[in-house]
């Protein structure tokens, strides 16, 4: 039953208006902040193990700590094997662990692996928010500051004239604002295409630091180790001689520790903040991304460690494990038992046995004794005090009588910590104190992390419900419902086996292979209907073509498309085009890269330009403003990878080198700006002037090169040609899906945003956010141009084809031109007489298969102008549909997050793609679909 427009109209608005709070109500049930324990620790906070609740059951004192200073030296994205592999440049760092002097870990870093929350969890001991994720890249956000919380740097600026000293990543100094340190000089980490500069701005600190030694903690941390890994992948060609430099750092701290005075009971801690996968990214739970190394360096370690192996292989049925494999939040205790203060609040560490060494005697017993009872604070805290001494009590009754034992066989997290608290004070005094401690450590630890994000169910499920309404509605929003059509059939089957789909981790991982699946056999749908029916496009005035032959190139295309970058999880790294082709053969590249700019040129002639001024002056335009494109594209490339270039341009390069990227970026963007200007102005002014001429493409037409060439600019160079062949897939889609098909349209541009995204090497990881174009004419960073950069350069493909899709929906120059096909002969003949420029021959060239076509339907009475107007209805079906996918998709994504909350993949697997399911609602629906889809849809009325 066909419904009413107003009704459709307002069941389609109501259904967007509610994405968003949809999308935000969910995202606060499921992100919340953490809770965490206000003010510093004191040696006199909390209760022994075993206390009833009347107080301290033993008074050991504080053990003399082995030392006074710390330098903590991070190096992002140091992987394990950076440093203990066979291949390790780090020489200097291996001989040290081979005599005893640096006791080696793996640590574990649990995911989101991206910086802030790992050095969250290195200060602090706790558990990070998920939410910290988002606030990794925003870099103005000063609601995630450590400043008031208890840290290890915290609790040494506490001491009398303590001095604190920073030099690296400006995280540190978003999470410890001034005036926290001292002396301070803060890098920015966005810029990944920097390689020395970013770490020859701390090194050059280090001599001067190391000569004052006035200082509690020195702070340092390198990003050039993580800036060539998500460029050039971990064995790029750099990663060697950073290798070799970060182990020279190491080796220049080493000297002053050992011949300066000052700095004789200094502690040097090397730690990676997280490591990175095969593909050199990060933010996921892949191999490698949680295995960073951790390495405690000093001369008064030496004894028992001596003689141990390095380089090493990983331990067998492991890629990244080598040595003991300790918790991140572990060196906060750990330091805190080295250097005598209280362990911060909120951590949930254990303190490290391997540095029972330097502690001597009952040293490292009277560390965990400390460290058990911060975490018992934490207990209690959690499962209330009251009911958790009664059942200590108990079982400490219990186990008077029975076996320590048995508490390996208790059932259910509060009564295990209950049991192994009771035991650990059972078996004070006794060899068995530390063994029991480490158990009721460890057992804490494991209970409380996973309680570390408490679920707001309430908002999680009113989420979900706004979704579901917003589905209904957008469902309401379709014309009818009935008789089903191939499009709206295969929509629903799209939408179901989607919604299957997410509650497997694994699927979600290789969520690719879903789309590229799918994307070829709705092509051959499409083309098995055509053919059904027999139509036929004339390719050249002889000679004609059967319509659904138009889907082999398409199909063809797209398996070049998918072979462009392998993505997800099990195949990421594997050999493809851009990791295996272009290295070896980059004058192909540049070939393909060329081609494609050129294309965009002839296109801005073709569309962009035609009528609007002479020939010549078209092609003198589109060559300048291209030309500044493919320079800035040029210098970057060499900046950023340059062995894709080795030497080609070199005259360009050469008299370019005095222009900063930054300038020439915003000469690129300034050129567009203007071209776009022009263009909107001199169609709107013609229009104006005779509102019944209709000469050329539309508006949204000429626009849509320059749109193309924008999204060129914000993509990695080897990307670039992917571009020619989606413009090359849409040509045949504008030709088989003729007459305008509209919910095939939406169908289809659904199935190719998707394949692009992924082809273009998107993912549902973290690790597969690009940040290389990210700050393309941009000097300082801002979080709404960066935040916009990320997300075009992330989904370009998406972007690119939501304007193409505008353009094919709008069928104005096949209506006109079948208009004419109407004329008498000779008015027929005298127009084409008018036309004959080769920009109007290539245009009926295009469009005379559409017009065969549409001889075959019922002719519409009016002139062009008429028919050309636009209907809303074919606009209007296109976005229902969109959002009928987009809310379905959300719906199916929160109720897996919530069925699943508990799943052990929830934080690596399908909380990112939630995020995920945030940015292509909001940015891709929202933004471009609703947002720009609208006003180019508009657009489409001006010529």
């Amino acid at each position: 039953m066909a419904r009413s427009q107003r009704l459709r109209t307002l069941s389609l608005v109501l259904s967007n208006v509610l994405i968003p709070i949809a999308v935000l109500l969910f995202a606060t049930g499921f992100f919340p902040y953490k809770p965490v324990l206000p003010g510093l620790a004191t040696w006199e906070d909390g209760e022994e193990l075993g206390s009833d609740g009347l107080g301290a059951v033993s008074n050991d004192g504080i053990a003399e700590a082995p030392f006074n200073k710390v330098i903590f030296m991070v190096v992002d994205a140091l992987r394990s094997d950076f440093v203990y592999g066979l291949k390790s440049e780090m020489k200097f760092i291996q001989s040290l662990i081979r005599a005893g002097n640096a006791l080696p870990f793996t640590a574990h870093a649990t995911p989101p692996t991206v910086t802030m929350p790992r050095i969250k969890a290195l200060t602090t001991g706790s558990v990070p928010s998920f939410l910290d994720l988002l606030l990794n890249f925003a870099e103005s956000d000063t609601s995630s500051s450590l400043a008031n919380q208890d840290t290890w740097l915290a609790q040494l600026r506490a001491l009398p004239d303590s001095k604190l000293a920073f030099c690296g990543d400006d995280t540190w100094l978003k999470l410890f604002p001034p005036p926290f340190f001292d002396r301070s000089d803060g890098t920015t980490s966005f810029f990944v295409s920097d390689f020395t500069e970013v770490d020859l701005n701390v090194t050059r600190h280090l001599p001067e630091e190391l000569g004052k030694g006035d200082w509690n903690a020195l702070v340092l941390h390198y990003l050039g180790l993580d800036h060539i890994g998500h460029k050039t992948g971990p064995s790029g060609p750099a990663m060697p001689g950073k290798q070799k430099e970060m182990d020279d750092v190491v080796s220049m701290i080493w000297e002053a520790i050992k011949s300066k005075e000052q700095l004789r009971d200094t502690l040097l801690v090397l730690a990676g903040d997280h490591g990175m996968n095969a593909g050199g990214n990060h933010g996921g739970s892949g191999p490698g991304e949680t295995e960073p190394a951790l390495v405690f360096v000093s001369p008064k370690f030496g004894a028992e460690g001596k003689g141990r192996e390095c380089p090493t292989e990983p331990k067998e049925g492991t890629e990244f494990h080598f040595y003991d494999r300790v918790e991140q939040s572990d060196v906060v205790p750990t330091l805190a038992g080295l250097m005598g203060f209280p362990v911060p609040r909120n951590s949930l560490g254990v303190a490290i046995e391997g540095i029972k060494g330097v502690l001597g005697g009952n040293g490292l017993r009277d560390v965990l004794k400390r460290n058990a009872k911060q975490m018992n604070r934490i207990v209690r805290a959690t499962f209330g005090q009251e009911q958790l001494n009664t059942t200590i009590a108990a079982y400490r009754s219990i186990l008077t009588k029975t076996s320590a034992e048995s508490c390996d066989y208790i059932r259910g997290e509060q009564q295990g910590l209950a049991c192994r608290a009771a035991r650990a004070t059972l078996l004070q005094g006794t060899d068995g104190e530390v063994a029991a401690l480490q158990d009721f450590l460890y057992d804490a630890q494991d209970v409380l992390s996973s309680t570390a994000s408490s679920y707001d169910i309430p908002r999680m499920m009113g989420g979900t419900v706004l979704a579901v309404v917003s589905l209904l509605l957008a469902i309401l929003a379709f014309p009818s419902s009935w008789p089903p059509t191939t499009a709206g059939l295969t929509l629903t089957s799209l939408v179901t086996l989607y919604g299957i789909m997410m509650f497997a981790s694994s699927y979600v991982e290789e969520e690719q292979h879903f789309w590229y699946w799918l994307t070829p056999a709705w092509l051959t749908l499409l083309a098995v209907k055509e053919a059904r029916q027999g139509s036929g496009i004339s390719i050249w005035s002889n000679y004609s073509l059967p319509r659904a032959a138009l889907a082999v190139p398409i199909i063809a295309l797209h398996r070049v498309a998918i072979s462009w970058n392998q993505t997800g999880q099990k195949h990421a790294g594997e050999p493809d085009i851009v990791q295996t082709v272009f290295p070896a053969h980059h004058k192909l590249m540049w070939v393909l890269v060329l081609g494609t700019y050129v294309y965009i040129a002839f296109g801005m002639v073709a569309t962009t330009f035609a009528d609007l001024v002479v020939r010549e002056i078209a092609v003198s335009v589109a060559f300048v403003v291209v030309l500044a494109a493919v320079v800035f594209k040029l210098n970057f490339t060499q900046a950023d990878a340059p062995e894709l270039v080795l030497g080609l341009g070199q005259r360009v390069r050469d008299f370019t080198k005095d222009l900063d990227l930054v300038v020439q970026a915003r000469v690129a963007f300034v050129m567009l700006g203007l071209a776009l200007t022009f263009v909107v102005v001199a169609t709107v002014v013609a229009r104006r002037r005779d509102p019944s001429a209709r000469k050329g493409s539309s508006l949204a037409q000429r626009l849509q090169p320059l749109l193309t060439l924008f999204l060129v600019t914000q993509i990695r160079t080897p990307d670039i040609p992917l571009f020619l062949l989606i413009s090359l897939q849409r040509l045949s889609l504008s030709r088989l899906l003729q007459p305008p098909q509209p919910l095939a349209l939406a169908v289809t541009a659904l199935l190719l945003s998707q394949t692009t995204y992924f082809a273009f090497g998107g993912s549902n990881s973290i690790s597969s956010i690009d940040l290389g174009n990210a700050y393309n004419g941009i000097a300082d960073y801002n979080v709404g141009l960066v935040a916009l950069l990320v997300f075009v350069g992330n989904w370009a493909g998406a972007i690119w084809w939501c304007g193409a899709a505008m353009s094919m929906l709008r069928a104005d120059a096949a209506a006109i031109d079948t208009y004419y096909d109407r004329m008498p002969a000779k008015v027929h003949d005298e127009s084409t007489n008018r036309m004959r420029s080769w920009v109007q021959e290539e245009r009926q060239r295009l469009h005379s298969g559409a017009v065969a076509a549409l001889r075959t339907t019922p002719s519409r009475q009016g002139s062009p102008q008429q028919m050309g107007r636009h209907d809303p209805a074919s606009y209007h079906t296109y976005l229902t549909a969109m959002t009928c996918f987009v809310s379905a998709s959300l719906v199916v994504v929160m109720a897996a997050c919530t069925a699943l909350r508990t799943h052990l993949f929830i934080w690596t697997v399908f909380s990112p793609k939630y995020l995920y399911s945030m940015a292509w609602a909001i940015g891709w629906h929202l933004g471009l679909n609703l947002g720009m889809g609208s006003l180019l849809w508009w657009l489409g009325g001006l010529r």
